[in-house]
């Protein structure tokens, strides 16, 4: 593996911190307190209108402040591709950077204004910054990092959130208490303004200098920087030459302007056109395909998960969602240290049929009885450590590598937004239906895994070590289209 720049690990740092340790956290933060914020919801209504909410309106109530988070993040991750553009990527992480502050205050503030509607507010205003970081992370980390690291930096998104739910899971033990559950949100706040001091110090991306500067030089010399070699290096010629810029801005201006053409699979025929089409669907279909592994809904809800279906006593729960978060740092590495040598295509199928026999084994277990409930466990631990592992760590930015840059920033977008209201639809239906259904509910995350699975084996196609041109001519090969993207 190529040995990263100073340059290229600070970057990696900044934007780890401010995205992925984020989400984790922010993932993860209503989870070990979550009784307690649910009976302080009930609480504060009964206090004002001298009612009790039923089950069933809780259940959906707090299944609708668990997607606030994705409902924000969608908002966020459709203004990036302006604020981007606009702002620069520097720019555009500090401003983000900025909006979890009052996020954070406003719900650690809550209990003691005995307004749970802090909480909501607060929580789409930290999860609003993070949809746009989600978006700018991948687009400033892909148009920087060297091909032949570009997967390890990458994958350092997830370990980033995997440290992110660790530390949260962590502050959940000694503050799952009916008053200090809001002391769980304080943490965040130093957090914040170490990453804005890191973006501080990294350079702007080359592409974002070309896009608002138009300096090639300057951007070639901050390339270099980036990559650890001469600013006429061969290296540099292939990812940043002139005259192909200006080329491909010819070429796909049009296309830029109106970027929805790529996802709409009844609009032009031409061959360029259709292989695009292919990878931006390919794109939606790795990261739906993770969503609906069930990893993200279950480790939003690990606690209510073991302490309801699985029948451990509450401390054990919040102490088994502790274990996990444990676990998942070093799986995390996996991708970091090796996905660039084994491949994009390897780790997303081992994770997907790991995730189809542990999704089987968990609805076993659980039927049987308690007399299983060890193996229910491990099961539950099982879907959420191989998907960071696996799909989970790389369906952050394969997406990012089967297009070309020039529609980067537009497709990262909207390929987030897709995400997001998936993740959304699924959050937000599982927690009551797992109410209702209980081990049942296991059936969508199973059925949809299982075709996923089928899909990711046949269709996608490996971009380690590859250049996007040679990723979409090997999809042009596959769709017997006699078309170039090298030319």
């Amino acid at each position: 593996m190529q040995r990263p720049t100073l340059s290229i690990c600070l970057l990696c740092v900044a934007l780890c911190v401010s995205g992925g340790f984020q989400q984790g956290y922010i993932a993860s933060v209503l989870n070990p307190p979550h009784f307690y914020i649910r009976s302080f919801i009930n609480e504060t209504v009964t206090e004002r209108f001298r009612v009790i909410m039923p089950n069933y309106v809780l259940n959906t109530v707090w299944s609708f402040l668990n997607v606030f988070f994705p409902i924000s993040s969608i908002v966020g991750q459709f203004l990036a591709a302006w604020m981007c553009s606009r702002f620069g990527r520097k720019g555009t992480a500090i401003m983000s950077c900025l909006m979890y502050l009052p996020g954070t205050i406003l719900s650690s503030l809550s209990y003691r204004c005995r307004s749970f509607e802090m909480i909501f507010i607060g929580r789409f205003l930290w999860s609003l910054g993070n949809g746009i970081n989600a978006v700018n992370c991948t687009v400033w980390i892909m148009e920087c990092a060297p091909v032949k690291i570009r997967g390890a930096m990458g994958a350092m998104q997830e370990f980033s959130m995997a440290i992110g739910s660790l530390a949260c899971q962590t502050m959940g033990i000694p503050f799952s208490t009916e008053t200090m559950w809001p002391w769980i949100f304080v943490p965040n706040v130093p957090l914040v303004i170490i990453s804005i001091g890191l973006f501080m110090l990294v350079p702007e991306s080359p592409v974002s200098i070309l896009e608002r500067e138009g300096d090639i030089d300057k951007a070639r010399a901050v390339l270099a920087k980036y990559y650890g070699c001469p600013p006429d290096d061969t290296e540099i010629d292939r990812e940043l030459v002139h005259d192909k810029m200006k080329t491909e801005e010819k070429k796909h201006a049009a296309e830029a302007e109106r970027i929805m053409w790529i996802f709409n699979p009844f609009g032009e025929k031409e061959a360029r056109v259709r292989v695009i089409q292919q990878a931006a669907w390919l794109g939606v279909l790795v990261k739906i395909a993770y969503v609906f592994t069930g990893a993200r809904a279950l480790r939003a809800y690990s606690t209510f998960f073991l302490y309801k279906m699985v029948h451990f006593a509450l401390p054990g729960a919040n102490v088994g969602s502790w274990i996990i978060a444990i676990l998942r740092i070093p799986f995390t590495l996996v991708p970091v240290l090796f996905v660039d040598r084994l491949g994009r295509r390897l780790l997303m199928n081992v994770s997907m049929i790991v995730t189809v026999l542990s999704l089987v084994v968990i609805m076993v277990g659980i039927l049987v009885g308690d007399i299983l409930q060890i193996l229910s466990a491990v099961s539950f631990a099982a879907v959420m450590l191989v998907n960071a592992a696996g799909l989970g760590s790389v369906s952050r930015f394969y997406a990012a590598e089967l297009v070309p840059r020039s529609l980067l920033i537009g497709t990262t977008s909207i390929l987030a937004g897709i995400e997001a209201v998936t993740k959304i639809a699924v959050e937000f239906a599982w927690y009551p239906v797992a109410n209702v259904i209980g081990v049942y509910s296991m059936l969508m995350f199973l059925v949809p895994s299982l075709v996923f699975l089928v899909v990711i084996w046949v269709m996608c196609p490996e971009t380690s070590n590859r250049t996007v041109t040679e990723v979409l001519d090997d999809i042009a090969r596959r769709k017997n289209l006699k078309v170039s993207f090298a030319e």
